[in-house]
């Protein structure tokens, strides 16, 4: 290789490198708001990202997937519960989509809806085989019926027996710079890879893979530069950034990683949601967070605002995958003149059932919510990591093991299985002493009812007695 070339690689990964640096991810205060629950449990629907598009008279078009894709109406953004329709099917068989079509994303264009398609074939599940590549179509009834226009990204591997192959999942986001881009998951090794298309003309064909600095690498067959980023993507319009998505093991929770350039990504020291694992395999002791994607509130695009929706698939602790939900939840983020500390607060709820004489204090998923659990308060906002400042505890949710109705117990890290209880997560951490912007919190006990609960005043607003403070959390 010529020493100019040399130069030339150096000066690219230079640039990559301070274009990913620039980002002050230390600058953005987050807050995660209550989870809904919008759709489940289902074992024949949501596997994949779900994606909404915003329909003529106001109304939204979400769409779920599991094989075959469905589009479900609903009046508003979080409005996902209502009945499906059968919109996109597996194809014949030999092709190479015969084991399913997952719409995993939407672009609408001078009045024609694109569609982003997750294709399988060659499909043994029980033996964790199949093959996996990307294919299009459009629609001209926003998403109720597609003209297929064939594949449009596939990988350098082929079908093998006994193994996953190919690449999918794709996340899809306008860069509003004239490109779409596919941001998707390569099996061979379990990288993400982009490629793009320019937004005049993103048919099959069109679309080039980022392989080496450039994007030159064709979307059919071509190699491309694994990145670390998720393939769930969206685009942060007031910061120009995009922004990606994921429930990662090892950084012990949902992580928020942002890009200047669409390669170099940088990620957000906090999670937006603690998680204990990412264990696929079910049933497991931990619930299960997975195939994250976000909307704006105005149009039901991944074009996001400061406020927008987090979306994802949810699996209860010690629950399989014939009970999935869809949770919904709002996400404010603010990028602030310097580093904010902590930068995540995930909000802590109440909600009470009087048919299971239950107050249930949780930052996750209520099953029921709104119909056999009942709203009843904001208690502050949790922080999902330990503060610098070490005088910080870990708090932990769990539910009683023994007959009768449930009690659902917030307490300190440990303190579940020690009486007779069953974890169910990590709720997040709270500060041992008062702090700017805290309130206090306090465990209690209605002795009526037999529950405990969580309240931030010590009479526990008249409906227990105070057993303890659990610490302070976050006010706002």
């Amino acid at each position: 290789m010529g020493s100019r070339a040399v130069l030339a690689i150096a000066g690219l990964l230079a640039s990559t490198v301070a274009s990913a640096q620039s980002i002050c991810t230390e600058c953005i205060k987050i807050r995660v708001r209550r989870p809904g629950i919008a759709r489940g449990p289902a074992a024949d629907e949501l596997d994949t990202k779900f994606n909404e598009i915003r329909l003529p008279d106001g109304s939204y078009r979400g769409f779920t997937a599991n094989g075959h894709t469905y589009a479900v109406d609903g009046r508003d953004p979080w409005s996902m519960g209502g009945p499906r329709t059968p919109v996109l099917a597996p194809g014949a068989a030999g092709t190479y989509n015969e084991c399913g079509q997952w719409l995993n994303g939407t672009e609408l264009s001078g009045g024609v809806v694109y569609g982003f398609i997750h294709a399988e074939r060659s499909c043994n599940y029980a033996l964790n085989q199949t093959h996996k590549s990307m294919g299009m179509a459009t629609s001209a009834d926003f998403g109720m019926s597609w003209t297929p226009l064939g594949q449009f990204l596939t990988g350098t591997d082929a079908p093998t027996a006994g193994m996953s192959t190919g690449e999918g999942d794709c996340g899809i986001v306008n860069g509003q710079d004239g490109w779409l881009y596919a941001y998707c998951l390569r099996l061979r090794d379990w990288k993400t890879i982009v490629a793009r298309a320019r937004l005049a003309n993103p048919t099959p064909g069109n679309w080039y893979k980022f392989l080496n600095g450039v994007w030159t690498s064709p979307g059919l067959g071509g190699d491309a530069t694994g990145l670390d980023a998720s393939e769930s993507v969206a685009r942060w319009r007031s910061q120009n950034l995009v922004a990606a998505f994921s429930a990662d093991r090892w950084f012990g929770g949902v992580k928020l990683q942002l890009s200047a350039d669409k390669t170099a990504f940088s990620t957000v020291p906090e999670p937006l949601i603690p998680l204990d694992d990412v264990n696929w395999s079910r049933p497991a002791p931990t619930e299960l967070v997975a195939y994250l994607s976000t909307t704006n509130f105005d149009d039901g695009s991944n074009q996001l605002d400061d406020a927008f929706q987090l979306a994802y698939v949810y699996l209860q602790p010690g629950e399989a995958f014939d009970k999935r939900y869809l949770v919904l939840r709002e996400v404010l983020v603010t990028m602030t003149p310097q580093p904010v500390n902590p930068q995540v607060g995930l909000e802590l709820g109440r909600w009470y059932s009087a048919s299971n004489k239950d107050r249930w204090t949780t930052t996750g998923p209520v099953p029921g919510n709104f119909s056999s659990y009942a709203w009843e308060r904001s208690l502050g906002f949790l922080m999902t990591r330990p503060a610098s400042t070490q005088n910080t505890t870990k708090l932990e949710e769990c539910v009683s093991q023994w007959p009768g109705h449930p009690d659902h117990l917030l307490t300190g890290d440990g303190e579940c299985s020690s009486n007779g209880y069953t974890r169910l997560r990590t709720a997040g951490w709270v500060y041992t002493t008062q702090q700017p912007n805290t309130i206090p919190l306090y465990r209690c006990y209605n002795a009526t009812e037999m529950h405990h609960f969580a309240s931030n005043q010590a009479d526990c607003e008249g409906l227990g007695q105070m057993e303890w403070r659990l610490g302070y959390l976050l006010q706002n």
